[in-house]
């Protein structure tokens, strides 16, 4: 669902942080990094997530870093996209917008004046994927409310999947899971022969660690984020056990588990070719110590934590690199949308 062809302010709207990013191309094509905003509601928010205004945040943000007034994308979440592989014979763009919602309508009985659509076209087929215009109008609005410009609305998996795109991590030869280990829920997609195939949403997440601890000690967020952040899945024999080390076993186990279940579900879809090459993490998670043990421990299977600025310029002001470089693993979705004007070739 996109209306633009210049650059725009990638916005994610997350649970516990606010990201965004704005890119442009220099004279010799090189994408760089050309603005930036991040913030982290639980450290400006008191008795975060309560009372937590996300709006008023982002207005913030935006006049902080002199980035009112932008063009901006933003996404819906994965739970709330219907997707539909249609088989459909040769025909021209302005035919498919056509065909495409009667096709939907038909196979889903749903009323497709209440849905907003988007379509694909691939080789073998056309994915379409459709949001109810009231989750559409919901983001629009926001980003209108703070003095944004909104010209497009993606999944949070389809701006990660541009963003794996662009930065090499996708071989059209193998098959990869991505896992967005975000603060509300877990996201994963399947994606071969480099096209997003299915994705799935979780709501055990890396947040539940901090909320656990928070109900069971009577702790801060702060202070449960500080614990979670020391803790060592892999601590070894000898390491004393404590109450809370005794929790976050518990609660690690579990979000693993689901981790592990997804992955098993992509295994035996047809769309998985029955195999796995790699496993892609993305997100705060991905911080913890040992993710990548951990991943490849419960999913005996190799694991790799991206760089989602791993081809983009983040040197042209020294002053902002190592922040950028630090904050780079919570801002895939960011780039990923940011990147959707320079890649948008595919989709109509």
């Amino acid at each position: 669902m996109s209306f633009f062809k210049k650059s725009v302010l990638g916005v994610d709207l997350g649970t516990r942080t606010i990201k965004g990013i704005r890119l442009k191309k220099n004279k010799t094509g090189k994408m760089v990094l050309a603005g930036h905003f991040f913030q982290d509601l639980s450290q400006t928010t008191e008795n975060f997530p309560s009372n937590c205004n996300r709006e008023e945040a982002l207005k913030a943000a935006l006049e902080i870093h002199s980035l009112g007034s932008s063009d901006a994308a933003t996404t819906v979440k994965d739970s709330d996209v219907l997707t539909f592989n249609l088989e459909l014979p040769t025909m021209s763009e302005r035919e498919l917008a056509q065909v495409v919602p009667q096709e939907i309508a038909e196979q889903s009985q749903l009323n497709i004046d209440d849905l907003s659509c988007d379509f694909i076209v691939y080789p073998n087929n056309v994915k379409a994927h459709c949001v109810k215009k009231e989750v559409v109008m919901k983001q629009m609005k926001l980003l209108e409310n703070v003095g944004l410009k909104p010209t497009s609305i993606e999944s949070e998996m389809m701006a990660i999947t541009s963003m794996l795109e662009f930065n090499d991590y996708l071989d059209k030869k193998e098959v990869v899971v991505v896992f967005d280990l975000g603060e509300s829920h877990v996201n994963s997609g399947l994606i071969a022969e480099g096209i997003l195939m299915l994705t799935r949403s979780n709501k055990t997440s890396f947040g539940t660690v901090n909320a656990k601890l928070k109900d069971e000690f009577n702790l801060s967020y702060q202070q449960a984020e500080l614990l979670k952040h020391e803790y060592d899945f892999f601590a070894g024999p000898g390491t004393e056990k404590t109450d809370i080390t005794t929790i976050l076993d518990d609660v690690y186990t579990e979000i693993f588990k689901t981790i592990k279940e997804d992955l098993e579900y992509y295994q035996e879809c047809s769309e998985s070719l029955m195999r796995i090459d790699r496993v892609l993490l993305v997100g705060g998670g991905s911080q913890i110590k040992s993710a990548v043990k951990i991943i490849e421990k419960f999913l005996k299977t190799t694991a790799v934590v991206v760089n989602p600025f791993r081809n983009i310029d983040i040197f042209s002001n020294k002053e902002l690199t190592d922040e950028v470089a630090e904050l780079a693993p919570y801002m895939g979705t960011a780039v990923g949308l940011a990147l959707v004007p320079f890649q948008k070739g595919k989709a109509a």
